[in-house]
């Protein structure tokens, strides 16, 4: 490794062309079958899952679709072989395969908890793991983001979001954080 300049080291990338979203996949056609819509069973609606780290030993995380009785009505079907990335909201759950990679990176602010997916016929998917933030990364360029900055945000849980319609990031802002502490994390 070469030691970087001091023009490199000020250089400011365009973290636009380098990051990605994780997003749930749009569903155009309908009449396909459709990733499911991950709800937590009543005991895991009770545990601060999604930004806190439970103690060892609590039974798994279990995770429904909570779309189903909404997809039979219209007449859609879940895919019967669940991905290697499922989605409760924004939270996403990672297949062991993924989580082993994950760990590789010792990742701050991220924990994978033991996670269950119980599809729509029943079969428990339990090589899961659901991705904890236990603090978010504000790195959202406002300035260059498509989004209605006159409209209100909504206020839920203490969290303040907004409508975006299109994300930039702040390239200064990413810079100057080290790479370890932005390998991954969730938008704030």
């Amino acid at each position: 490794n070469c030691p970087m300049s001091s023009s490199q080291e000020h250089e400011v990338k365009d973290f636009n062309q380098e990051y990605f979203f994780v997003l749930y996949p749009r569903e155009d056609d309908k009449t396909i079958n459709v990733l499911p819509h991950l709800s937590p069973d009543d005991d895991t609606a009770k545990l601060p899952y999604e930004n806190s780290v439970l103690p060892v030993g609590l039974k798994p995380l279990v995770f429904e679709n909570g779309a189903a009785d909404f997809n039979a009505k219209y007449g859609r079907k879940s895919i019967k072989q669940p991905p290697e990335v499922l989605f409760s909201g924004n939270y996403p759950l990672v297949s062991g395969r993924l989580r082993e990679t994950l760990l590789k990176f010792e990742l701050p602010n991220v924990s994978l908890q033991p996670a269950i997916f119980v599809d729509d016929w029943g079969t428990w998917h339990e090589d899961y793991w659901f991705l904890t933030f236990t603090s978010f990364f504000d790195c959202w360029d406002r300035q260059t983001s498509d989004y209605d900055p006159s409209s209100q945000p909504i206020s839920i849980g203490g969290d303040v979001m907004h409508n975006v319609y299109r994300f930039s990031l702040n390239n200064a802002l990413l810079s100057n954080t080290p790479l370890r502490d932005r390998l991954l994390f969730m938008m704030g």
